[in-house]
């Protein structure tokens, strides 16, 4: 094309001015998703448009992590190939990042957070697990699953990468032993809808379960006799990808469901009766922490030194209470048992149609609110709660909290006259047993509160532009103004709308950074005071978390750079060939930076890729044109339109001296490489299309290279394989112009494998236009015995 053209159509096609958009960070998966105690552990992050490295946060007592990540090679398998309308999706492609985390012996168990952060964003954050097991993580290969042995007890971390992949785990049991596996995947915000499946040594299913935590699959079973067992783990609809992450904890022996009472007083000791198999009958001793929290994990250890499952049991500074069976009222005499305020009612439902009464201890005009605590913290209860009077009488009922929860809530004035009565019971009459515990906090309720809700934990602002959030107000009898402070704002940022009017259930907060604002991240902290109180008080936004999970009431706010670049060409839509090459010509909008600028293929495409692949090309100081190749597999779908989206990148340097990458991603069609796939030009054919073969022998494989019109030159032909298969070698052969028939020699050692999928025997050559055009052929191979 005539340089005069190009500069025609790129003023034509080309908006300048405008800075581009910023390209935000986003993190799919960190793996592995926990770690034991006193370990050290080397994680990956599967991150987009985090560049070569990134800054890395993770929050929660005893652990140290690394506080940058840096890019390293993604650990990648395409898998089966796509059908339609799959292939039309949307897809990430997230590249790995590796750091470590040191987690300290006395670590607390349970959830952590992490998050990263570039110059153009950060992340929400996600979830990561301090453990008590040893831990594995998965050597993953693709292909047909291949059984990995484990030593009980473990807590394995897997992926179900790529889709449709099955992972089994295999583990020596003794008959008559109780073996417990449970998952942890959709509870750490992992996409997987686990099963599981367990497997005696004849290959008989002995059991499986689907939902038993939320999404999260548990099984538990005695063994019928002496061998090796299967615990095999996919995902329901055998779907998978690099952030289909899990936790899958397998044990033998005792096993700890819940305990009751469900909690108690914070640095006291309780009475606990446990529940589950081969555990003690008679209560034991729990030391509650007295240090501020309002949950701790427990587990029972054995006479034989193993220790069940965690359970997490609730405390409180209130006092408690606990049921006493059988209740009085069961034979019809008043209930005894005293619901003060404040206290914690700790009761259970032991039973099909059982109804448990506390007798309200308040004084007239009291509001108060009572609270149950149940699903939220593991039972099985679906609880309803009703006041009612000395004859039955409902006075008010609660059933679910919002969001659906089924745990119950409701604020009443206490009446005068009286005796009232807190009825708890299952919502149906033909449920009840060991697992319906729950805890009743009892509390006076002010007669005038708030609360203020986050709807996130980021905000991203570019500098010189404004970013809003919405503030949801949840009014508790205060009616009145609230005024709203927003502490940790950093020079060069303003907002606006932190005066809430009367009744309003929201407010929406403008940030404002002007064109010099620092580009940076800062924690801020929203307080909002009452106006017009007696006495005036103030709360603390928080961002709504499941129960047990760790609180965030702070608002990670970074101050962006906006991309001055951005790059453009006019619509068109190509004819390729599978196993070709196809360039388009882009331009460069630069919009007064001068640096270089690296183009790749984006992390987030607008469709499955379809195996396309691309190099990074770098575009020197100066120059606004470029051309972007892409490669077409040989196996691509006949008549698919392949789209893909680029991304530019560059680093800004400030006038202190500081750098910073910003990028630029366009997924308007203008902006795609759009191919729509012709057949291939060159293939391969063979009258050997599996090989049986013993260790330590040589085969021959006759093959015929297939040349499409235009190809005249000679071909090259090689053997690769998956990493993991190993004990193979084949010298690559070259076919010349004028023939096609050849014979590909395949030496095999003495321990070869494993063949959980084919060889790629693939063929190259050189097109009229110099470019190379690749087939590839799969060659199955079976070691005989």
């Amino acid at each position: 094309m005539p340089n005069s053209l190009r500069i025609l159509i790129c003023l034509l096609f080309c908006v300048a001015a405008a800075p581009a958009k910023a390209d935000p960070p986003h993190v799919s998966y960190i793996f592995p998703a926990g770690g034991q105690r006193g370990t050290k552990v080397e994680f990956r992050v599967g991150g987009h448009n985090l560049y070569d490295s990134a800054p890395f946060k993770m929050f929660g007592k005893g652990v140290a992590a690394t506080e940058q990540i840096e890019r390293t090679e993604t650990t990648w398998f395409e898998g089966p190939v796509i059908e339609q309308p799959a292939s039309q999706s949307k897809e990430d492609y997230p590249r790995d990042y590796s750091g470590s985390v040191q987690i300290a012996p006395d670590a607390p168990i349970g959830l952590r957070h992490w998050r990263v952060s570039t110059s153009q964003g950060v992340t929400p954050r996600m979830k990561f697990v301090v453990g008590t097991l040893p831990e594995i993580i998965e050597e993953e290969v693709d292909g047909d699953p291949i059984p990995t042995r484990v030593t009980l007890p473990v807590t394995i971390n897997g992926r179900i990468f790529p889709r449709e992949d099955i992972d089994v785990w295999t583990f020596e049991a003794k008959a008559g032993e109780t073996v417990s596996c449970e998952v942890m995947a959709a509870r750490l915000g992992s996409p997987l809808d686990s099963r599981l499946e367990i497997r005696s040594p004849d290959g008989r299913v002995l059991t499986q379960n689907v939902d038993a935590f939320d999404a999260d699959s548990f099984v538990r079973f005695t063994t019928p006799v002496d061998g090796v067992y299967e615990c095999r783990i996919h995902d329901i609809n055998f779907s998978g990808l690099q952030d289909f992450v899990y936790r899958l904890s397998i044990r033998k022996g005792a096993s700890l469901d819940s305990v009751f009472p469900l909690g108690g007083q914070r640095g006291t000791t309780i009475a606990a009766t446990l529940v589950g198999l081969q555990i003690p009958k008679t209560p034991v001793e729990i030391a509650l922490p007295g240090a501020d929290s309002s949950f701790v994990y427990w587990n029972w250890t054995s006479p034989d030194g193993t220790t069940t499952r965690p359970v997490r049991l609730v405390v409180s500074d209130l006092t408690e209470v606990t049921e006493v069976e059988p209740d009085p009222a069961e034979d019809g005499a008043t209930p005894s048992q005293p619901a003060m305020v404040p206290s914690v009612l700790n009761g259970r439902i032991d039973r099909a149609g059982d109804v448990d009464l506390w007798r309200v201890e308040a004084d007239a005009d009291t509001t108060v609110q009572f609270e149950v605590f149940a699903s939220r913290i593991g039972t099985d209860l679906d609880s309803i709660i009703r006041i009612v009077d000395e004859s039955g009488k409902q006075i008010v009922m609660n059933d679910d909290l919002k969001g659906g929860v089924t745990d119950s809530r409701l604020t009443w004035k206490v009446a005068k006259g009286g005796p009232w009565f807190l009825e708890v019971r299952d919502q149906l009459a033909s449920r009840g047993g060991e697992r319906f515990a729950y805890r009743v906090n009892v509390t006076e309720a002010p007669a005038s509160d708030f609360s203020l809700v986050l709807p996130q934990d980021t905000l991203n602002i570019d500098r010189g532009g404004e970013a809003k959030l919405k503030l949801n107000i949840e009014r508790a009898g205060f009616t009145g103004e609230i005024d709203l402070t927003v502490e940790g704002l950093p020079e060069g940022v303003t907002v606006e709308g932190t005066k809430v009017d009367k009744n309003k259930p929201n407010t929406q907060l403008t940030f404002k950074a002007t064109d010099t604002a620092k580009i940076q991240l800062s924690e801020l902290t929203i307080v909002g005071t009452s106006v017009g109180a007696d006495p005036e008080f103030s709360r603390t936004a928080s961002v709504e978390t499941p129960f047990g999970e760790p609180s965030i009431n702070r608002l990670a706010m970074a101050v962006t750079i906006p991309t001055p670049f951005k790059f453009r060409s006019p619509f068109e839509t190509k004819y390729a060939s599978r196993g070709t090459t196809y360039s388009r010509h882009f331009f460069l909008d630069r919009n007064g930076f001068e640096g270089p600028i690296e183009i790749e293929m984006a992390d987030r495409q607008v469709r499955h890729l379809q195996g396309v692949t691309g190099e990074k090309v770098i575009v020197p100081p100066g120059e606004s044109e470029f051309d972007y190749t892409v490669t077409l597999p040989s196996w691509m779908k006949i008549g698919r339109t392949s789209r893909t989206t680029l991304i530019a990148s560059g680093v800004v340097e400030e006038a202190d001296g500081s750098r910073h990458r910003v990028s630029y991603s366009s997924q308007a069609q203008d902006d795609q490489v759009i191919l729509l796939v012709d057949p291939v030009r060159l293939s391969l054919d063979t009258t050997q299309k599996s090989l049986g073969i013993r260790p330590g022998t040589t085969v021959t494989v006759p093959i015929e290279v297939k040349r499409g019109p235009g190809l005249t030159g000679a071909a090259t032909v090689h053997v690769r394989s998956a990493k993991h298969i190993r004990g193979w070698k084949a010298e690559p052969i070259r076919v010349d112009a004028d023939g096609s028939q050849a014979e590909l020699v395949i030496e095999f050692d003495a321990d070869p494998g494993p063949f959980n999928m084919p060889l790629i025997v693939e063929a190259g050559m050189m097109d009229e236009r110099g470019q190379p055009v690749t087939f590839e052929m799969p060659l199955s191979v079976q070691i005989l015995k």
